[in-house]
């Protein structure tokens, strides 16, 4: 294995483990940085996929990846408010064989990044902490939900 792809990442390893891959490989087609999350719903076949293991990754979240025994699913993830509770739901899926992980790598690492980019040319940045987020996390034109509570006493 070559060294500098040696992760040295405990979500990593479940990422990896769930794919069933190991951790270079894993690292290799998809990148770092994933996590566990709940996916609720969505638009179709998302539905199908409500038994799958998902993950997501990026800061704020950019691309989502849901595990099942036989297929990888690659989605874009969006916010929706269930009154004050924020539901992921995915978006643009793109469904993959298991297999590719290990074989085509180099095409789920294209589909991650096409997927971020997606994502991030949604994204607006706070006026007031001048972070980027996603549209369904602002209060209005220029203040994320975040700064909408903590400096102008905003209650979800």
């Amino acid at each position: 294995m070559d060294d500098e792809w040696a992760p040295r990442d405990g979500q990593l390893d479940v990422f990896a483990e769930a794919l069933g891959v190991d951790p270079a490989t894993a690292l290799r087609a998809l990148g770092g940085g994933w996590e566990r999350c709940a996916v609720v719903g969505g638009e179709w076949p998302v539905d199908r996929w409500h038994h799958a293991t998902w993950f997501e990754t990026g800061e704020p979240r950019q691309v989502l990846a849901g595990v099942d025994f036989r297929a990888v699913v690659l989605a874009r993830p969006v916010t929706r408010w269930d009154g004050v509770v924020g539901v992921i739901t995915a978006v643009d899926v793109q469904e993959f064989a298991r297999e590719d992980v290990e074989f085509q790598p180099q095409l789920l690492a294209d589909a991650v990044e096409a997927l971020a980019r997606r994502s991030r040319r949604r994204f607006r940045w706070c006026r007031t902490c001048h972070r980027p987020a996603a549209p369904e996390f602002f209060t209005g034109r220029d203040e994320c939900m975040d700064c909408a509570t903590r400096y102008r006493g905003v209650v979800y």
